[in-house]
């Protein structure tokens, strides 16, 4: 399952290094350096995006609790918020854990430790009549229920996570097949391919798409009138 991380510091070089350690570790980065960028970044996903967990560096806490993004996203308290270092007191959260001192390793086993307990994680998705329960690893489309591997569940869930955000074939391997060893970038396209021509028989097909010369999306809407030629889907290419 994948986590979208926001991490927002003022410091290019910091984020570059911290968004690296974090992508190692199959993590999405979405980086900012305030919180007024943070909003803008967000809101290009519609709906926009809410990230399951926010890193920030100690000296841009303050700032980003009076942005924008908090006045955005009014459960913004129950988004755990990771600050890079010591946290002062004051009018903070509940949710704000400290990663004291701010290392790699420790940012890393407090991220694991609290997706763990985060319960946000584990809540189905319902996307356009396609319902998908990561608890019981059921999926259904409309009243009926498909039947997926437990790859092309990852593989839907992936997508369905962040509608019409689109992802290459190399973002792809990295967060849906991170446990197969090496796998050739085509395997991509012949699992979409089999995992649209499901979803078609009942009528979800569409919701796949191919973005040429880009990659693949989970559709943010329907197009006003399916085709059904046969043509099956077109390759990212």
């Amino acid at each position: 399952m994948s986590t979208v991380v926001l991490l927002i510091h003022h410091h290019e070089l910091a984020r570059s290094f911290v968004t690296h350690v974090l992508e190692q570790q199959a993590y999405i980065v979405l980086s900012a350096n305030n919180g007024e960028e943070a909003v803008v970044l967000l809101n290009r996903e519609q709906p926009p995006l809410v990230p399951d967990v926010v890193v920030v560096g100690n000296d841009d806490l303050r700032e980003l609790l009076a942005s924008s993004w908090r006045r955005q996203v009014p459960e913004s308290q129950r988004v755990p918020l990771v600050v890079l270092g010591a946290v002062g007191a004051g009018n903070l959260p509940a949710r704000v854990i400290a990663v004291v001192p701010p290392e790699p390793r420790l940012l890393l086993l407090k991220l694991k430790s609290l997706l763990r307990t985060n319960p946000s994680r584990e809540e189905a998705l319902d996307r356009q009549g396609l319902r998908l329960d990561p608890g019981t690893q059921e999926a259904h489309a409309g009243h009926l229920r498909l039947n997926l591997t437990p790859l092309s569940f990852r593989l839907l869930h992936f997508l369905m996570k962040n509608p019409g955000r689109v992802y290459s074939r190399e973002q792809l391997l990295d967060h849906v097949w991170k446990d197969q060893g090496f796998v050739e970038e085509r395997t991509v396209d012949v699992h979409v391919y089999r995992l649209r021509n499901q979803l078609d028989r009942y009528g979800f097909g569409h919701l796949i798409e191919a973005v040429r010369g880009s990659g693949y999306r989970f559709a943010t809407e329907a197009p006003r009138q399916e085709k059904r030629d046969g043509a099956g889907l077109r390759f990212a290419s």
